[in-house]
């Protein structure tokens, strides 16, 4: 902390406000709000635990500068304008900037139209959406024009204008308002059965359509009956494409986050009338280390800040649990009651439909970014990490062949290491390889990775088949102690790879790369062996791409360490005992912890086991304390 920023946070207020975060260059880190200016901007400069996006723009904050307000209302509107403008680089951005369609009903008009429209507008209209494609609209506007027929022309229709139908008349596409051929009072009650389909109330225009198709064929005008029985059938056809029914006759919005190592995804539904009209998801970048309220709070600020289609209500996951999050919460609730003219709430279901409907959202945030995060490894930002990867590490070529290795074990059995292969960024399965440990016999990660090492470029020297292609690169699961050692093995067999551990934070989520880096390249520099460390979240490509080839040398890992322990458990004395089958066996190794505690116990022990029986506390004594030579 300079001098200057020392300064200045003893001149901070008490009083609500923004606070703008600037680096050396000027350029605006981070936006914030804050209740009491003073308590909140010293926050950041004192010795308490911060999300990793935090840590790092905390670093490099050069000065700052803030804005008083009336109220933290007035903070909260400001902030998010200033968000707009600037764009910070570590606030939680909403950077899908693609406009959602809306259908608009221009009411402003004597005799209104029916279209689609980009943005909403206090202009008189009444709008309709948002819907998650164009593709929605379209559709929607098709099945609107072939049931109830507004006209779809923009011409200025004055009264007692004498104009030629056009051809839409004719294909009955348009009543011809322009021509006087409807009376603006039955426009309007055609206008009105349109609004009604747009708020869901499908079943009520269903049943005017079908009582008119009756009517006209009582009257025998089966030509106008026919054509009222096409318009049902495209009403039931639309209905179908465009509406899920939900858990209420209700309007609300739904919201659920779900994230990993590196990235956050958030998903919306849209809900009107107690039907799904649209939903849309979004990736935040590098906001996985981030709560969810964070995200969410963010969400709502960019997103509703330009959506006056506001419902009364939005349903959120996350719960506002400290004193701060629940005062934000209320001045969010407030704002939007005021964007909207009436109450919107902010609510998180604790039970019932709406907590499923939640669940649901949140399942389907998961499969959106599961699919986001499968398809990085087939499009151009894998290469792009590469090259941000061979930048970051000096290599003199691009690491086109990665080889990377993580240790398992249960405590001190079950040691074992896999070896996973990624080539030119994507996992090359075939050449992934498992070893469990000879030489070491007790749980020593540094070891392990020792023995590892060594029995892989034995295999290489040996020309054995499947390990004759070394790597650009090798990557380690650990820090310092880790690299120490396998570059020791590198050294023992006159082999020359650049390795570099991949190193997790608190809550085992890749965090950075430690080894020899060039000077200047490393945010970090870590006191054993005087390595250095690099922060990956400063490149989003190339964390998520560290993040992929931790969590699958890991997986890969972990899985065969599990089949070990199963493996284990199923092959035991008690196999060679009568009447102890594998419930029994379980029972008794759950009860006493191991298969040392189950020979050293008496019958009556045995006995307190439930599901023993006499005759198998028996049997079970009897084996255990008979000599060797009867066994």
């Amino acid at each position: 902390m300079n001098n200057i920023i020392q300064e200045d946070l003893k001149k901070l207020p008490e009083k609500p406000g923004v606070y703008i975060m600037r680096n050396k260059e000027n350029t605006v880190l981070y936006v914030g709000k804050a209740r009491i200016l003073k308590n909140r901007v010293r926050s950041y400069f004192q010795n308490i635990p911060h999300s990793n996006r935090i840590t790092v723009m905390i670093s490099q904050i050069d000065h700052f500068e803030y804005i008083v307000c009336d109220s933290e209302y007035e903070a909260l509107l400001l902030e998010n304008n200033l968000i707009k403008k600037h764009k910070p680089k570590y606030n939680v951005l909403l950077k899908d900037d693609k406009g959602f369609p809306y259908i608009k009903v221009t009411l402003n008009e004597t005799f209104p139209r029916v279209v689609l429209a980009r943005n909403v507008q206090k202009d008189g209209a009444k709008y309709f959406g948002p819907y998650h494609s164009t593709w929605a609209v379209n559709t929607t506007l098709d099945a609107i024009k072939s049931v109830i027929p507004l006209r779809p022309c923009k011409k200025n229709i004055q009264a007692n204008t004498n104009d030629r139908p056009c051809l839409n008349y004719h294909i009955g596409l348009c009543k011809a308002p322009c021509c006087g051929k409807i009376s603006p009072t039955e426009y309007s009650a055609m206008t009105d059965d349109v609004i009604a389909f747009l708020n869901g109330h499908i079943d009520d225009l269903s049943k005017k359509l079908h009582s008119k198709m009756l009517s006209e064929a009582e009257s025998l005008n089966f030509e106008q009956a026919a054509m009222y029985r096409e318009k049902l059938k495209a009403l039931e056809q639309i209905s179908e494409k465009q509406k899920i029914v939900s858990v209420s006759e209700d309007d609300f919005d739904v919201t659920a986050i779900e994230k990993n190592n590196v990235d956050a995804c958030l998903q919306v539904f849209f809900v009107r009338s107690g039907n799904v009209v649209g939903r849309e998801y979004f990736i935040f970048e590098g906001a996985g280390t981030d709560s969810d309220e964070i995200i969410m709070t963010s969400f709502i600020k960019q997103f509703y800040g330009e959506n006056f289609v506001i419902p009364p209500k939005i349903y959120v996951e996350c719960e506002a649990e400290t004193p701060e999050e629940q005062e934000d919460r209320y001045f969010l609730q407030q704002w939007l009651t005021e964007i909207r003219g009436a109450k919107c709430e902010i609510i998180t279901p604790l039970r019932g439909n709406k907590k499923n409907l939640v669940k649901m959202v949140k399942m389907n945030a998961g499969i959106a970014l599961a699919n986001k995060t499968a398809s990085f490894a087939e499009n151009v930002q894998t290469h792009k990490a590469l090259e941000i990867l061979q930048h970051v590490l000096n290599l003199n070529k691009l690491p086109q062949r990665i080889e990377a290795y993580d240790i398992s074990n249960t405590g001190d059995s079950e040691i074992n290491a896999s070896l996973v292969v990624f080539v030119e960024g994507i996992p090359y399965k075939k050449g992934y390889k498992k070893y469990n440990m000879k030489e070491v016999q007790q749980r020593n990660d540094v070891g392990s990775m020792q023995e590892v090492l060594r029995r892989r470029l034995s295999a290489y020297s040996e020309n054995k088949a499947g390990f004759t292609n070394l790597p650009d690169l090798i990557l380690v699961d650990g820090g310092a102690g880790q690299v120490a050692a396998a570059e020791a093995i590198l050294r023992e067999k006159g082999i020359n790879i650049p390795i570099y551990g991949m190193v997790k934070d608190d809550k085992h989520r890749t965090r950075s790369l430690i080894g020899n880096f060039a000077d200047g390249m490393s945010s970090v520099i870590d006191n054993r062996n005087n390595y250095k460390e690099f922060v990956l979240k400063e490149h989003i490509e190339l964390w998520r791409f560290i993040s992929a080839i931790q969590n699958e040398a890991h997986r890969f890992a972990i899985t065969q360490n599990r089949n070990m322990t199963k493996k284990r458990y199923r092959l035991s004395e008690l196999d060679n005992i009568p009447s102890v089958g594998e419930k029994k066996k379980f029972t008794l190794l759950k009860h006493f912890g191991s298969l040392a505690a189950i020979r050293n116990a008496t019958e009556n022990d045995l006995l307190a086991v439930k599901g023993i029986s006499k005759t198998n506390a028996k049997n079970i004594y009897e084996y255990f304390h008979k000599s060797k030579e009867d066994k």
